[in-house]
């Protein structure tokens, strides 16, 4: 596994391999700043290039409060408040795609809401992706960096995605 840390004034970095070579690109994204330039790394890295995007929102509801619920009636309500965040975030990532005019593997892109830890979705997302197209596909994961301090003594996305992932990870500042 290796780790490349980006701002979004650098380039998108390379994946090794030969130019048409499949690269897929897991993409981890929550409609923020950071999220944002994450698939525009993404979609960079991806232009003129045979693969495609599966881009995740990972939705998180805390234990605690699944457990304090009577009657489901709070699971219920923030079940749907996270099908709406998912419409909201998917005609976002349609748009700001659009609007960019990209070629290849940049173009091809799928939207999905998974529900859980958001490392672990983000590398079973990669898992998925690797056992559907094969040894001769590279994948990698495009995440943010986060911009909440208590992270730096917490952990992150982008350092759990380092300690367990087996992939590439793109961590775009």
């Amino acid at each position: 596994m290796s780790t490349l840390t980006i701002s979004p004034e650098q380039t998108a970095g390379t994946v090794t391999g030969l130019p048409d070579s499949r690269v897929y690109a897991v993409v981890g994204f929550d409609g923020s700043a950071s999220a944002l330039h994450a698939l525009d790394a993404a979609a960079r890295l991806l232009n003129d290039r045979p693969g495609g995007m599966e881009i995740i929102y990972v939705a998180h509801l805390p234990a605690l409060l699944a457990g304090l619920d009577e009657g489901g009636r709070g699971s219920a309500e923030a079940l749907q408040g996270f099908d709406d965040a998912t419409r909201e975030l998917s005609g976002q990532v349609r748009a700001r795609l659009q609007a960019a005019h990209l070629r290849g593997a940049a173009q091809r892109w799928h939207f999905q809401r998974r529900d859980g830890a958001i490392a672990d979705q983000l590398i079973a997302a990669a898992d998925d992706l690797a056992r559907r197209h094969g040894p001769g596909a590279s994948v990698v994961i495009v995440v943010g960096r986060s911009g909440h301090g208590y992270h730096h003594v917490l952990g992150s996305v982008p350092q759990a995605l380092e300690r367990h992932a087996h992939y590439s990870v793109l961590v775009v500042a």
